[in-house]
């Protein structure tokens, strides 16, 4: 999938990321790295939402999510639109960090999946992946 935008990232960002289907996440507290290389490479930083890629499927906490381009004004730029997706997609990952704990969202939200994967002795931590949407500008 070369026209993915995600390839343009460093190699140590795609290497981390985990992937479900054709869809890239990272870690939560590595997103704050994937939206400053977007940045830097001019990529529009959508947002996404909180899952676990459990192995028995996956668990979207869908309400815990990052629109970085909701409300954006009509008219700005390219470049313009790339700094106010990354200044908006930090502070709500501020934001849901400090609102939610994560792991307890998933556990209430998916307590058999997560309950029977513990069981085995796995950890949900490692399970964890912010989804994460960018887009490259096209002509």
């Amino acid at each position: 999938m070369k026209d993915d935008p995600e390839m343009l990232l460093p190699d140590t960002l795609r290497s981390a990321a985990c992937r479900s289907g054709g869809e890239w996440g990272w870690q939560p507290e590595t997103i704050p790295l994937v939206i400053d290389e977007a940045e830097k490479l001019g990529l529009l930083n959508i947002g996404g939402q909180l899952q676990f890629l459990m192995p028995e499927g996956t668990c979207e906490c869908y309400w815990i999510e990052v629109n970085a381009i909701k409300g954006e004004p009509d008219g700005l730029t390219w470049a313009e639109r790339v700094a106010r997706s990354a200044t908006a997609a930090r502070q709500q990952m501020v934001d849901i960090s400090r609102r939610y704990d994560f792991i307890e969202e998933g556990r209430k939200a998916f307590p058999d999946p997560f309950a029977a994967y513990e069981a085995t002795g796995g950890d949900v931590r490692g399970c964890m992946c912010f989804i994460w949407y960018l887009q490259a500008d096209r002509p």
